[in-house]
């Protein structure tokens, strides 16, 4: 009996791993599918599943059937055995059927919780799928996804936000040195649309927004958070080019650390990480090479913002770029291998853009960067950002400044003058399976002295005036116990210099659970 059930089973379990082996992994990428095959691909994954459940219904019931035969066959010879004088033969012979009776409930009742499990994981990836079918005025799909993030922190140090800290500061003797709390600002909500085809191109729009805007002036609000627009683009995507427009990151700084404790603001942001989201026009010109290469040539138009917390929370207050009447100028070469979840990417990239001052000072703000993703055997993986120029307080390094302002120290002249900087960051990612993943980073922003030093500094209520260097450490766990279920701890360690002090530290826990859908 035993045999039977596991020859019934086998095909069930054989047509599963053939449905979750045809299911592609979720990765990022600038071309997609036409729309025809992308639904046609759904629709086909959706009957293989609906057929494997079904099987699967089939193949339960029969095992039932099987095992209520083998209980009748138990019962009738426990009554045949009751009626006649007990034999040593017949007490082993029911004994030994009552053993197999049990060995196949359990094996079949694990069996069946492991077909539960993956059934599970299965409906929520059709649902995910059918999610492609809300309609919309423009009667084109529209995909609606979100995380729903909850933080828990504890700050030992002064920081500059408890939410989200990205520098440490100076301690007050007297005044409490940390903090704890909790916080769901961080929480995303997002729409992806796919439209028609234009000029031979598949059109697609998205939009992302979270809690982090800031706070309301209001009671009891402090844990609320203002609706803030995080990024939204349109594109057109050719088989191998890809036009866009929107709010993104800049085209120099493509990646990320992976971390759920800053997702408002990416990871290592301030610390080595350019990330500013800002509008931008971007093209890209894909060039396949032999053996499933790519060379990715990228040009863009950027929109320098403005260094810093706005003057004004009513009017949007013109930056030292847009002063300038000329937008900052993107450009990246990439080269591209390997399989499309655990690419091999190299990438080089350069930015220039003009900032205009109050007495006609005009700087010229630069960048060349760097950035890398390299597979490691087959669980870890290295990837990262490297930079140096000068401005980049609009593009989220220069230790919050894009210039200084001062006398200069040689002709005692007022002067203004573009402030260096250098940095970076890197991590390593172990990959156990695709449920748990654990992750180390470091980053550095490593402003020029020299630029200090030359010059008197003119007085600022500014409290980021004289900040030269920000650097964090970082490490963290991720398990995903369901599908779209996370628990993810992680430890940050922050360290910022002042040019005239020795430093200050700040060690953050946190606890960050989501919901993903």
């Amino acid at each position: 009996m035993c045999l039977m059930l596991v020859t019934l089973l086998c095909p069930e379990v054989s047509a599963r791993a053939q449905v979750a082996s045809a299911q592609p992994p979720a990765v990022q990428a600038t071309g997609q599918a036409e729309p025809d095959q992308r639904y046609a691909d759904i629709e086909r994954r959706l009957n293989a599943a609906t057929a494997a459940l079904q099987q699967m219904r089939n193949t339960l019931a029969q095992s039932l059937e099987q095992i209520q035969q083998m209980q009748g066959e138990i019962d009738a010879l426990r009554v045949a055995t009751s009626a006649k004088p007990a034999q040593p033969q017949d007490n082993s012979v029911a004994a030994s059927a009552d053993s197999k009776a049990e060995d196949s409930n359990a094996g079949l009742k694990e069996t069946v919780a492991r077909l539960a499990e993956e059934q599970d994981a299965m409906q929520a990836e059709i649902k995910q799928h059918e999610q492609t079918k809300v309609e919309t005025i423009s009667k084109y799909p529209l995909r609606v996804s979100g995380l729903v993030l909850f933080n828990m922190f504890s700050n030992a140090g002064v920081v500059d936000d408890i939410d989200l800290p990205s520098l440490a500061a100076s301690r007050t003797p007297g005044t409490s040195h940390g903090s704890v709390g909790a916080s769901m600002r961080q929480t995303v909500l997002g729409l992806e649309a796919s439209g028609p085809d234009f000029a031979g191109a598949r059109s697609s729009a998205d939009v992302s927004i979270d809690f982090f805007g800031g706070i309301s002036n209001s009671y009891y609000s402090s844990s609320g958070g203002t609706v803030r627009l995080r990024y939204a683009s349109a594109s057109l995507d050719w088989e191998k080019t890809t036009a866009q427009v929107g709010i993104t990151t800049p085209l120099i700084s493509p990646l990320s650390p992976t971390s759920y404790a800053t997702v408002a603001q990416p990871g290592l942001s301030w610390a080595g990480n350019l990330w500013i989201w800002a509008p931008q026009v971007r093209v890209e010109q894909r060039i396949p090479l032999t053996g499933g290469r790519t060379l990715g040539v990228e040009a863009g138009l950027w929109d320098p913002q403005t260094t810093g917390i706005s003057s004004n929370n009513v009017l949007r207050t013109q930056s030292p770029g847009e002063q300038a009447r000329r937008p900052g100028y993107e450009g990246r070469l990439s080269y591209r291998a390997g399989t499309s979840d655990r690419p091999f990417v190299l990438g080089v990239g350069g930015y220039s853009s003009r900032q205009a001052y109050n007495g006609g000072t005009q700087l010229t703000s630069w960048a060349a960067t760097a950035d890398w993703q390299i597979p490691l055997g087959r669980h870890f993986d290295l990837r990262g950002e490297a930079y140096r120029g000068s401005g980049l307080g609009s593009l989220g390094g220069g230790a919050y400044k894009d210039a200084l302002s001062g006398i200069d120290r040689t002709s005692g002249l007022a002067r203004t003058i573009g402030l260096n900087a250098v940095g970076g960051w890197s991590q390593l990612k172990f990959q156990w399976n695709r449920s748990m993943e654990v992750n180390a980073a470091f980053g550095l922003d490593d402003a020029f002295a020299a630029d200090f030093h030359s010059l008197i500094l003119t007085a600022s209520t500014n409290p980021l005036q004289f900040y030269a260097r920000n650097n964090m450490i970082v490490g963290n766990l991720i398990f995903r116990p369901r599908t779209y279920l996370i628990f993810s701890p992680e430890y940050r360690r922050i360290m910022s210099w002042e040019l005239h002090d020795s430093g200050y530290t700040a060690n953050i826990f946190s606890i960050n659970f989501g919901y993903q859908f």
